[in-house]
């Protein structure tokens, strides 16, 4: 935080805590009392100004909110930047050091892995709560892109066993239809290889291990 800011924030901060601790002795009347001037204040002024002054307050706030608005934008467009070029560099970084990290010594794989833990750590520490939650987010975003983007016959890849032994085993064919794990399936390996490659659908026969076993 700048110096200028700090003290400012520090006068903001005194100021609140006087006015709280004025605020914890005052009496019923008293709180009432305020709080009657408080809401008839923005009625007194309201009534009195004219049209010109009611158009010219009401601009003054919208730009005062736009130009808040366009500052989070520029800050939150910073931030992206600057993700950006880290993610660019360490993408470039992996590539150069693939070579080496083949032929380290175990030790030398603990020695980095602690320096880069350090360093996260202390990059981590210094981000503001927007830039947090912007890593996060976009941490969620490309872990749900990347889990969207799999490959569908990876996910469907799988070992099938039902009491010891696996559906192919059990002399099922290419293409046969049976019922594994509460759901239908078309069996797709081959006979007598123990591991068998799957798909749901929908208009496989209803059998039972006990019919296929």
């Amino acid at each position: 935080m700048p110096p200028k800011r700090r003290k400012l924030f520090g006068r903001r901060t005194a100021a609140a805590s006087a006015t709280r601790a004025a605020r914890a002795t005052e009496t019923t009347e008293q709180t009432s009392l305020r709080l009657s001037q408080i809401a008839s204040r923005p009625a007194a002024r309201i009534s009195t100004e004219s049209t010109a002054e009611r158009t010219e307050r009401l601009a003054s706030v919208a730009s005062v909110m736009s130009s808040r608005r366009a500052r989070l934008s520029t800050e939150e467009r910073l931030v992206q930047n600057s993700q950006d070029t880290i993610r660019v560099s360490r993408a470039r970084a992996s590539v150069a050091t693939a070579p080496s990290r083949v032929s380290e010594r175990p030790q030398q794989t603990a020695i980095r892995r602690l320096r880069n833990a350090s360093a996260t750590a202390s990059v981590r520490a210094l981000e503001s709560p927007v830039q947090t939650a912007n890593r996060r987010l976009r941490n969620s975003r490309s872990i749900a892109s990347a889990r969207a983007s799999e490959s569908l016959r990876v996910r469907r890849t799988t070992m099938a066993k039902s009491q010891g032994q696996t559906l192919s085993v059990a002399g099922l064919h290419l293409g046969e239809q049976c019922f594994a794990h509460g759901q239908l399936y078309v069996g797709c390996s081959r006979v007598g290889s123990k591991k068998i490659v799957y798909s749901p659908t929908n208009k496989a026969k209803n059998i039972t291990y006990a019919e296929v076993l």
